[in-house]
């Protein structure tokens, strides 16, 4: 910017740098659905959402809306998709995603069909998968770390951890 003979450089405001959703937080849904999200995933504005109920019925997605678009790029990009199917599938996935937002008090309110469908009360497990988190009933969480045990030791070992 030039002003009174003085060139002058604008300077942008760096963007924040992206949350990775990592730990196991057990936080009880309430009679209402709104479930607690642990802060240092609520990140500095608090946030929106969008909950897609995971495509094999286990647990609720919790998509940060570039998380959200990046599966539709990633679904548009992937040329061994049928055309037909990669519009289908994106039809869906939009269908079924519900915006949600991050209350005063830390809280997601729950679409209530996905709670029903999912087992989503009482207690619950959050976890962190990288760029999103998931919702989990206790007892099919237990259930999946059990069978997913052998796996990730299998892999750990693969990787040199």
């Amino acid at each position: 910017m030039v002003q009174d003979g003085i060139t002058t450089l604008k300077m942008s405001k760096p963007s924040p740098a992206p949350i990775v959703y990592a730990g196991e937080f057990r936080h009880a849904v309430d009679a209402k659905h709104r479930v607690t999200i642990p802060s240092r995933w609520r990140g500095d504005a608090g946030g929106e959402f969008f909950a897609v109920p995971d495509p094999a019925g286990n647990f609720l997605m919790i998509l940060p809306p570039q998380e959200f678009d990046r599966v539709k790029s990633d679904v548009e990009a992937n040329t061994s998709i049928a055309p037909a199917d990669r519009r289908k599938f994106i039809r869906r996935f939009y269908a079924l995603a519900q915006l949600v937002s991050v209350d005063k008090q830390g809280r997601v309110l729950l679409p209530e069909e996905y709670c029903r469908r999912l087992g989503l009360d009482g207690e619950v497990v959050l976890i962190g998968s990288h760029s999103r988190l998931e919702i989990w009933n206790s007892a099919r969480w237990a259930a999946a770390t059990a069978e997913e045990d052998e796996v990730f030791r299998r892999v750990a070992g693969e990787v040199g951890l």
